[in-house]
């Protein structure tokens, strides 16, 4: 098996389903996200958790010569820059950088997140897609 269309597919349901359920249920898929997020705890559990992704990106990109193991190289290495310090060591500044750019709860017009979720729907479709022929 190649391990650089394991990961690529395994990624890319991630994407697709995380951005699937904002595509079909935004204001039950942020309510979520913003109960995860309010507490250190749950920040640094999302912050592990991508961490782990952008592990096994890194190493499945270093263990093969190809474009698409170099491109997973350089997403895992960028994700574990970003993600230990802003979710793991400083889950605080996350949280109030989340708390800007997320609507109320009460506001009704999530347009423009069903549009997020439609355009990372058909992304991690995508990287689906090339990972199946990456095998």
């Amino acid at each position: 098996m190649n391990a650089v269309g394991i990961v690529c597919i395994v990624f890319g349901f991630i994407v697709a389903v995380s951005r699937g359920l904002l595509l079909v249920a935004p204001a039950a898929t942020l309510r979520k996200f913003r109960t995860l997020i309010s507490t250190t705890g749950g920040t640094r559990t999302l912050g592990v958790f991508a961490l782990i992704i952008a592990a096994a990106m890194t190493w499945a990109g270093a263990s093969q010569e190809s474009g698409l193991a170099y491109f997973l190289l350089l997403l895992g290495i960028f994700t574990f820059v970003a993600c230990l310090p802003a979710l793991v060591l400083f889950p605080r500044a996350f949280m109030a950088l989340c708390d800007g750019l997320f609507p109320d709860a009460s506001r009704t017009d999530l347009f423009g997140w069903r549009v997020i979720g439609l355009l990372g729907l058909v992304i991690g479709s995508a990287v689906v897609i090339i990972g199946i022929d990456a095998l």
